[in-house]
Parts: structure tokens; sequence; C-alpha cells
């Protein structure tokens, strides 16, 4: 039932703080007391009129869904916000703005608000003209104009999508402006429009106050930000840049001490999935602007336009652990990037992000001035530049410690013109190309140092005296591992296929950087012996010892007794035997399971459980396709000290599958006779763990079916009437801290 919910000029006070109230759009009357699932409100109208206090919570019942525009009056205190969230069970309750409003949800003049838990869109239907029905529109938006600072906003875990909101741009040339697409708007109206829009504003243009509007403390987390325009997640100052309007110039920036300059402060956006596959309008997936002491991490940004996430006018943002893809250009905007620290940004850091697939990997456009770094960084497969040099003569940038792997372009680092009067630091990078003479752009305010260059053809630079050239090793590339999803966040495990091994000519051959951030892109402390070339070190220049190893190549054929090489083994219902498979000189172990009786097993147990990063594989085969009947054999289980499986994996049926928590999980099939090899990484630290099927990524971060304080047993198992064989080979277990 849709209930059409409009804005009361005047709103009543609410009862008491403290208090929780219900709404509900279906069995809800606005003569209610709204104090009990049994009375609740049913109108927008009536939570608008209403002025909420500290501790106050308006919950919304699951499944129910208004028309029209969401916003009650009132402010919570520090420690005790007032809550927008659902209740009851089904889906999140929908705020439909329907392109009637221009903030399907808005939050004017008021502070400590927690809105989690909702669905929100604001949609102008499309007419038979493209773009036609794009407006000032926004899903949820945070403003204000009172000169105060404004504290204390979460936005968790809801669902924005379909705003069709216009694309208005900063510049550009006005003869280009085409339905719902305006150029030179200038900064206030442009980049206003979208999913999440955080910004402020005067009372009268021509007559601003003296003091800014400022908003502080906003964390923006957990949530679905999808299809929407000009941005999924914005944020602004204003400035006084329309016509008519008096400077204020709060919103940008001369230099970097300019004291008119007056950002909004702490802003932390994170875990949130941002796709603009649906729109042609989306032209921003993260746009944080005006903005002093910033966090973007463990986003998903999928397939945005222009920039997958940008920063502007800012100060001391850190972009780091996300994974962005899929950027391209739309509605007018030039560039496809998928992260561009722009004009006027200072202490910038760009680390551990995992950046492929766009048109740029990252743009360095610090027009006017600005200083970034750039490091520990997985950049692969964009098109055009994997990292675009494009900033004015008073910005520098740090490009340290970063995995380039190209396989879809001409050019590795490019820059041009007035853009290469700007100082470029390029160190300790490995810069692999499948292509060759694939460009890496050279001028004396670039400097190039201890980089390795590999694969195809490459011109090193004459100034990097201390070049390494030659194959990286990688462990696996190019990266063949799914992308992130909103199931499973960033996918970042997946470039750990652009590891190298321990023979690797980037291993100790780099220069060590002060203030590096104490750890590579896995995780692993800064620096084991000398630093290494590229995004990930190695501890002391080794890979982690072999904590055991199993080939079964020098055993006696026949029987695998128990005690053999370190291993129990149990025959019972079966028997289990050294096989000449895959030949004489390269043995395996057959477990054949004929009975119900016991268990056929082979295992390794450690008497001191193995804790921090272990890491277990195994070659295995079935040597015939499955009929009929059970047929489950564990390959392995791996448990702790209690014998609970904390990681469970099998092949079963024609199917390889595991469990990821307590949900089994298909991550693959098998051909009879084909050998697969299966590595898990596990953290018990984080208790997740990471499993590999022939070197691709198919379960990231996976949480363990029981805890596992550490490893006790490792067993490839089947007990029961699971009837039939599996073969086993090159077992391998490794640890690092």
């Amino acid at each position: 039932m849709l209930v059409s919910g409009l804005a009361v000029s005047i709103a009543a006070p609410a009862q008491a703080a403290n208090t929780t109230y219900y709404v509900d759009s279906v069995a809800g009357l606005d003569s209610n007391t709204g104090l009990s699932q049994a009375q609740p409100w049913k109108s927008l109208g009536k939570v608008n009129a209403t002025t909420f206090g500290s501790g106050d919570r308006i919950l919304l019942k699951a499944g129910s869904r208004w028309t029209g525009q969401l916003w009650p009056k009132g402010s919570g205190a520090a420690g005790s916000p007032i809550v927008i969230d659902s209740y009851d069970s089904g889906a999140k309750p929908r705020i439909d703005g329907a392109g009637a409003v221009a903030d399907a949800v808005r939050l004017f003049n008021q502070e400590y608000w927690t809105i989690r838990n909702i669905e929100v869109t604001n949609t102008v239907p499309p007419t038979g003209t493209p773009g036609a029905n794009l407006r000032d529109l926004r899903g949820i938006h945070v403003s204000g104009d009172n000169s105060q600072t404004l504290d204390g906003f979460v936005i968790d875990a809801v669902n924005v999508h379909d705003v069709t909101g216009q694309v208005n741009w900063i510049g550009g040339d006005t003869a280009d402006n085409a339905p719902g697409i305006n150029f030179k708007t200038g900064w206030d109206a442009s980049k206003k429009t979208g999913g999440i829009v955080f910004d402020t504003t005067v009372p009268n243009i021509a007559a601003p106050p003296s003091t800014p509007t400022i908003l502080n403390n906003a964390v923006i987390q957990n949530s679905t930000i999808a299809n929407t325009s000009f941005a999924g997640i914005s944020i602004k100052q204003y400035t006084g840049s329309d016509t008519g309007a008096v400077a204020t110039g709060w919103g940008s920036r001369a230099n970097a001490g300019d004291t008119k300059f007056k950002p909004h402060t702490n802003f932390v956006i994170r875990n949130n999935y941002i796709t603009q596959a649906g729109t042609n309008y989306g032209c921003n997936g993260i746009y944080m602007t005006d903005v002093r002491g910033g966090t973007i991490e463990r986003n998903i940004v999928d397939r945005a336009g222009t920039s997958g996430i940008e920063t502007y006018f800012a100060d001391n943002v850190t972009i780091q652990f996300n994974e962005v893809f899929g950027t391209t250009q739309k509605a007018g905007g030039a560039d496809s990037n998928g992260i561009d620290t722009d004009k006027a940004t200072t202490a910038q850091v760009v680390q551990y992000n995992y950046i492929h697939h766009n048109g740029d990997g990252i743009l360095l456009c610090q027009f006017a001035f600005g200083d970034v770094k750039v490091r520990y960084n997985v950049i692969t497969s964009n098109t055009r530049y994997q990292i675009y040099l494009h900033s004015d003569a008073a910005a520098n940038a740090n490009v340290y410690n970063n995995t380039i792997y190209n396989d879809a372009s001409n050019y590795l680092i490019y820059g041009y013109g007035d853009s290469l009067a700007s100082r470029y630091a390029i160190t300790n990078n490995i810069l692999y190309t499948t292509r060759a003479n694939a460009t890496l752009t050279t001028s004396p305010t670039i400097t190039y140092s201890r980089n390795l260059y590999g694969g195809a053809a490459l011109s090193v630079p004459a100034g990097d005296t201390g070049a390494k050239v030659g194959d990286p090793r990688f462990v696996s590339a190019p990266i063949n591992a799914p992308w992130g999803t909103p199931a499973t966040g960033p996918a970042l495990a997946a470039a750990h296929e652009l590891q190298v091994s321990a023979t690797s000519p980037a291993v100790n051959a780099g220069t060590a950087v002060s203030g590096n951030g104490g750890r590579d892109y896995a995780g692993n402390p800064l620096y084991n012996g000398a630093a290494d070339i590229g995004a990930f070190e190695q501890a002391g220049g080794t890979v982690p010892p072999d904590v055991t190893q199993h080939t079964f190549d020098a055993l006696p054929t026949g029987t695998l007794a128990s005690g053999t090489d370190g291993l129990t083994v149990s025959a019972a219902g079966g028997s289990v035997a050294v096989i000449e498979v895959p030949s004489a000189s390269d043995k395996s172990v057959l477990l054949t399971r004929t009975t119900n009786t016991g268990s056929t097993s082979v295992s390794q147990t450690f008497a001191t459980p193995l804790v921090g990063t272990v890491t277990v594989e195994a070659n295995v085969m079935r040597q015939s396709a499955y009929v009929s009947g059970n047929d489950y054999f564990a390959i392995p289980y791996i448990r702790g000290a209690n014998g609970l499986n904390a990681v469970s994996l099998a092949m079963t049926k024609n199917t390889i599958q595991a469990y990821s928590g307590s949900t089994l999980v298909t991550v693959g099939s098998y051909t009879p006779g084909r050998w697969y090899n299966l590595r898990i990484v596990i953290s018990t630290a984080s208790q997740t763990f990471d499993l590999y099927l022939d070197g691709a990524l198919v379960l990231d971060n996976s949480t363990f079916r029981n805890a596992l304080p550490g490893v006790a047993q490792i067993d490839f198992y089947a007990n029961s009437s699971n009837y039939g064989s599996v073969v086993v080979d090159d077992i391998r277990t490794s640890v690092a801290p």
C-alpha cells in the first residue's frame, strides 16, 4: 500500500525523549499513539510533523512502502542519537520519492542521527528522450545553513537506488549541453545529485553569513548504492559561485594554507557496494570534496562513470582496501579512472587498493597544487593508462611499491605537456607488460628508481640506475579470480596471485622508504630483510617454510601403514595405498572405501597447533564419475584441537564443495581422471580462510564452520556409506606468523 506523506510546516513536539515510535504503512493509523507495534502510526506526514529528541527511535515496519519524503524533525545528542530503523522481518521499509520531492530522505540543520536498514529511491519515469527525466534529486540528503557545526551522522545498511539526478559539470562548454546534462554550472550547482549527498548552503546567497555550516563526524557504511546519478555518494561545501552570489571561499581552496577554506571534517565511507552499471548518467562512485580528515575504505565501486573514487579540495584523506573496476566515460565526462586525487588535494594516501579493468587505473590530477602517496596497490588490466600523470607544477607525488600488470594497453605510466612540470617519484614498483614497448613517460621531473621492468620488451628509463629487468615470477598471472560482489565485499585477496616467488628478482632489491605505512598489500610487516619491489613483501626474503610436505614418491607401492612419514592412516571400511599415479616416479595415495565400517583416512596431526597464516595445499583427483548413492570425500577436513571441523572441503557427486561459515557452497566441478590443485590460506588471527582452486580464488575471507584457535589436524577422509575412491598427492603445509 502506497501512502503519500507531505512535510508539515509546523512540527509538533514528541511526547518524551528515549521513546520508540512505530510506523506501519498498511496497518497503522495516525490517530494511534505510535508507541507500540499494536498502535503504529501510518503516514510519513505524521512522522515529519513530529520533533524527536535524543535517544528516540523511529521504527518503520519491514515490507512497508511510502511515496513522498521522510523528514523527521529534531536533533539527538552526543552518545544518544535519534535512530531511524526497521522492525519485524521482511524487506527493508521503502521510501520512494517518485521524483516528486528533491530529497526522499532529508535532514536539515539537524545533528546526531542514525539512519539504517531502509530502502530509498527517487525516480522520475523515463520519457522518449534520454536524459529528459533527470532532475535535481537525491536519495538521502544531509544539509544545513545555520552557521553551526552539525555533528554525528551514521548511515548504515541502507539500500539507495535509482535516483535520476541531473548531471551538472563545474566547467566545460555549454554547447555540449544535452537533456539532463549541463556544463559550466560552477561549483555550487554542480555534482550535488545522487544516492547519498552531504552538503551545506546559506539562507541568502546575496548576503551570506560570516560563518559556514560544517558537517562533522559522519559515517556511511555497510550499504548498497545502485544506479544513482550524478554520484553514488557526494560530499560538498558551499562556496558562493552562482550568479548573484557573494563568494565565501569556504568550498574552494587557493593554497594549502587558505584560511577561507572551511571543509567538512571527519568523514568515513566504508564497506559499501556502489554500482552505476545500470545508468548512463552515473559519473562518480564516491566524490569526497571539501573534507579534512577522511577515510574511504573497503568499498567496491563497480562500473562508475568518470571516476570510481575522487577527492577534490580535500586534506588528509586516506583511500585504502577498496576494489574499483569497470569505470567508463559517461554523460560527457572526460575521464574513466579508478581513483583520482584531483584539484588542490593535500596529504592524500592511496594504499592497498585493487584497481582493475577501468579506463585509467590511478589518475594524479592535482591541479593548482597537492601532494599524494600512492603505495602498495595492485593495478591491472586498465585499458588506457595504468597511472596517468596529469598534475600542475606545484604538486608532487610519491608512487612506490605498487604492482602494475598491464595486459590491456600500450601505456604503463603516461603524462604529457605541462603536467610533466609536476614532480613524480616512481620507486620500487613492479612494471610488467604483456605488450611490447608500453609507454613509460620520462621527463626531468619524473624520477624512476629501483623498479622492476618485466614481460615484453620495455624501454627502461635511463635514470633508473638501480633497475631490475626480468621475470617477476608471479605466483599466478594474470589474475584469474572472481571480482568482488555485494555478498563477498572487495576481492582484495584475488590480487595475491601477483605475489612473487622467493627467487624473484624483486626480493630484497628495493630501497627503504621512510613512513611507509608499516605493512604491504597482504598485511606483511615492512621490512623483512631489505625492501622488496612491488606491493608484496616476503618474510625475510623467503617463502614461509614447510611444516610438512608429503609427495609419496619415495615410498614403496602398496599399503600405506599408519605412522609412515608422520601420517596417521585408518583403512577401516576400505584401503589406503601408495599407487604409481601419475607415474612410478611420481606417486600418490589412493583412499578407497567399500563398506560401512569406521573411517578411511590419511591425516596429519600437530601436537602444537599451527597459528598465524597457515597454508594447506594438495592435489586431488577422482578416478571415476559419480553414479549413485552417497559419495562424500573430505579433501581435507581441517580441525582444531577440539576435533571440530573449521574448514570442510569435499569432492562429492561430480562437484567440489566447501563450507563458508555454516553454508555449503559449490565452488567447482570435477572431471574424472583430472588433477585439481586446492590451496587453503587460513588466518587464525582473523578466523577466516581463502580457497583457491587451480590458482583461482573461489572463496574470499570465508568464516570457519567452528572457531579455530590453531590448526591441529588435516584429514583426507570418508566414513559411513560414502563408497568410492579419491587420489591425493603433494600435501604441503606451511605457516607464516
